[in-house]
């Protein structure tokens, strides 16, 4: 198995730099994206919606930058609100690679399933973790399975929901083993793709087929569609998801949540990095400002190009998914910004 980098398996670090661009006020080349948004008819009932994505600016500069990206990149996006207003999309109904924002989705059923003991240690981790042909760790090398034993073995529910979605410094190892035993827990892919179905009808494109770090085309890969992606921001970021009740629902979104920014309000949220064939990036989740949530969807692939190193090429489509999400999350801030 490739080394990979363990930080391109946290993509809430590049949404950090992310966050720190917007902020510093340095994307004069979207001036000419957003010179289209003019004010709004009418308002929401809310009364926070003050203008207009210029979908035709927005779709030129996304191609530019899926141009400079190179060749086979596409992308799909979504853009709009918590009650489901869509102010831009793009490509939305494509189903696309998860990489590691499925374990959103994971996090979910996870938390709904234990709601009663999350402080309390995840049930059969030592079982699964002990066995090294459970298809949950197999893949690791005896010292790796030494290490996510040491970190994982007697961990909360909580924790190990912390864990998988990088709230805490553990390798990459460590991080996407996490996931591995919730998936193992609540009883391997095809099970846990059914809980998420429950969820709600419209994750039905959601698929975890795979565990993570484990072979992408055997049995196949994580996907989803950016528009499931997008449902379940907009309930999260609403606290209203069928079925889950409020103090479940509080510890999820607290386990997603990055950002505090005095000036673009709260991130909550959870992307995706895989550097294998297609090259995946995810940038998912909702900024809770105060003029209301602004939910996002960014997903990016590639066919891994034959004439650049790996690694040339997953800080390329790193770059350019960076981009992307700057220029919709501004997008969205045009919109309902007075």
């Amino acid at each position: 198995m490739a080394s990979l980098d363990p930080q391109l398996f946290r993509p809430h670090r590049a949404g950090q730099m992310a966050i720190l661009w917007i902020a510093s006020g340095a994307f004069v080349w979207l001036a000419a994206v957003f010179s289209g948004i003019a004010p709004a008819q009418n308002e929401t009932s809310a009364g926070r919606l003050r203008g207009k994505v210029d979908g035709a600016a927005l779709d030129e500069a996304v191609a530019n930058l899926l141009k400079q990206q190179g060749e086979g990149a596409q992308a799909s996006i979504w853009l709009g609100s918590a009650d489901g207003a869509t102010w831009y999309e793009s490509r939305a109904a494509v189903v696309r690679p998860t990489a590691s924002a499925i374990k959103a989705f994971y996090l979910v059923v996870l938390f709904d399933r234990y709601k009663n003991a999350l402080d309390r240690e995840l049930p059969g981790v030592g079982e699964i973790l002990r066995d090294d042909q459970h298809p949950a760790i197999s893949h690791f090398t005896a010292e790796q399975r030494d290490e996510i034993r040491r970190e994982l073995i007697g961990a909360t529910v909580r924790r190990i929901g912390q864990v998988m979605i990088g709230q805490t410094e553990v390798s990459n190892v460590v991080y996407n083993a996490a996931a591995n035993v919730t998936t193992a827990v609540l009883g391997g892919p095809e099970a846990l793709t059914k809980a998420i179905h429950k969820l709600d009808p419209a994750f039905a494109t959601v698929a975890a087929r795979r565990y993570m770090l484990r072979d992408r085309k055997q049995p196949g890969d994580n996907e989803a569609t950016a528009q499931a992606l997008s449902v379940l921001y907009r309930r999260l970021a609403s606290a209203k998801l069928p079925g889950i009740d409020n103090a479940t629902m509080q510890s999820v979104r607290d386990t997603l949540r990055w950002v505090d920014d005095p000036n673009l309000g709260v991130r909550y949220g959870k992307g995706g990095s895989l550097d294998t064939d297609p090259l995946t990036r995810v940038r998912a989740g909702w900024w809770d400002t105060s003029d209301g949530p602004l939910v996002y969807v960014v997903m990016i692939v590639q066919p891994l190009p034959a004439d650049q190193p790996n690694g040339d090429a997953a800080k390329s489509i790193n770059t350019t998914a960076n981009q992307l999400e700057n220029l919709i999350v501004a997008a969205g801030r045009k919109v309902i910004t007075p």
